[in-house]
C-alpha cells in the first residue's frame, strides 16, 4: 500500500484531447486516474470537436484558468489542426508563466506551427528540421545538426535503462539508473532546441547511441515537460507504458513542477530499479 500526501488546495489541470494516431482516450483516462488519485489535481479535459465550423467556433479551451495544460493530441495521420486563436492562447499561456506537459506523440504534432515547435524544443521531424540531440558517455550532450544524422525514428518499444543527467527537481530521490516499461526511444527526434534541459537519456539498440529521453523547455515565464514515455496504442487494454511505477511516480512530479508548487520527495517502495522494471495497477478516475 502506498500512502498518498494531503494536500491543501488542488492544482488545476486541463488535457486537451480528441485526436491521434495512438488511443487517446485510453491515455487521457490512464492520466486522470494517475493524477486524482493523489488526491493534490483537479483535471478537467477539453475534446477537440472535429473540423465542422460551428463546433470549432465554439471550442475555445480556457487555457489561462488552469495552472498546467496536458496536450494529448497528434495530427500525424490525419488533417486536424487547432483553430489559430486556440494555438495563440497556448502560446500566450506558456508565455506568460503556464506549464505545458507534452505527453508522448503529442511531441509529433503541428510541424508547421512554429511556436509549437519552440515550445515542445525536439518533436517527430524531418532529417532537414533542425538541430536533434545525442547524449556521449561522459553524459555531454551534443547537438547534431540539421541533415546530419536521420529523421526521426524509432524501434520496437523496450524497457529500458534510463540514466538521469544532473539533480532536476522532478527527480529528487531518483536512483541515477531506472528500467522503465515500454518505452520507445526516438532518434533524432528534431527541432529548434533551443532553452533545452536533458534531463534523461537511454542507449537506442540499432545505433548504440544515446538519445534524450525526457526534456524541458523554458519558453518566455512558463515552462514545458517533454518526453517519449507513455505509450498507449489501441490494442493495449493495459499498457505497460502507464502501469509503470516509475512513470506514475514521475507523472504527478512533473505536473507540480509545471505548476511551481512544492514537489512531493516521497519514493515508493516499488519504484523500479536498475536491474528490474515494476508495474502497477492504473488507478481509474
Amino acid at each position: 500500500m502506498i500512502a498518498t500526501p494531503v494536500f491543501s488546495a488542488p492544482i488545476d489541470v486541463l488535457i486537451v484531447d480528441g485526436f491521434s494516431n495512438h488511443d487517446w482516450k485510453h491515455t487521457t483516462q490512464a492520466l486522470k486516474g494517475i493524477l486524482e488519485n493523489t488526491g493534490e489535481f483537479h483535471v478537467s479535459v477539453s475534446t477537440f470537436p472535429g473540423n465542422g465550423k460551428e463546433e470549432l467556433d465554439n471550442w475555445n479551451p480556457d487555457f489561462l484558468s488552469f495552472d498546467v495544460v496536458i496536450q494529448n493530441c497528434n495530427d500525424i495521420k490525419g488533417k486536424e489542426r487547432w483553430p489559430l486563436r486556440v494555438e495563440r492562447a497556448l502560446e500566450q499561456f506558456v508565455a506568460s508563466g503556464g506549464g505545458l506537459y507534452v505527453f508522448h506523440s503529442a511531441n509529433n504534432a503541428f510541424p508547421e506551427w512554429a511556436e509549437y515547435n519552440r515550445m515542445i524544443g525536439l518533436g517527430w521531424r524531418n532529417k532537414d528540421f533542425g538541430w536533434a540531440i545525442t547524449v556521449d558517455e561522459e553524459g555531454d550532450v551534443v547537438r547534431v545538426p540539421a541533415g546530419e544524422g536521420d529523421k526521426t525514428s524509432h524501434g520496437k518499444r523496450v524497457d529500458a535503462l534510463l540514466t538521469r543527467l544532473g539533480d532536476h527537481p522532478i527527480h529528487v530521490g531518483f536512483p541515477r539508473q531506472w528500467i522503465a516499461a515500454d518505452i520507445e526511444n526516438y532518434r533524432y527526434a528534431r527541432g529548434p532546441a533551443e532553452n533545452l534541459t536533458v534531463l534523461s537519456y537511454a542507449c537506442d539498440e540499432k545505433t548504440g547511441i544515446n538519445f534524450p529521453i525526457e526534456w524541458t523547455v523554458e519558453y518566455g515565464e512558463g515552462q514545458v515537460y517533454n518526453s517519449t514515455l507513455g505509450h498507449v496504442w489501441h490494442d493495449q487494454q493495459d499498457p505497460d507504458g502507464m502501469q509503470c511505477a516509475g512513470h506514475q511516480t514521475l507523472i504527478p512530479r512533473i505536473v507540480q513542477w509545471l505548476a511551481k508548487k512544492e514537489i512531493d520527495p516521497s519514493l515508493p517502495s516499488d519504484f523500479p530499479t536498475a536491474e528490474a522494471k515494476s508495474l502497477r495497477s492504473i488507478p481509474i478516475p
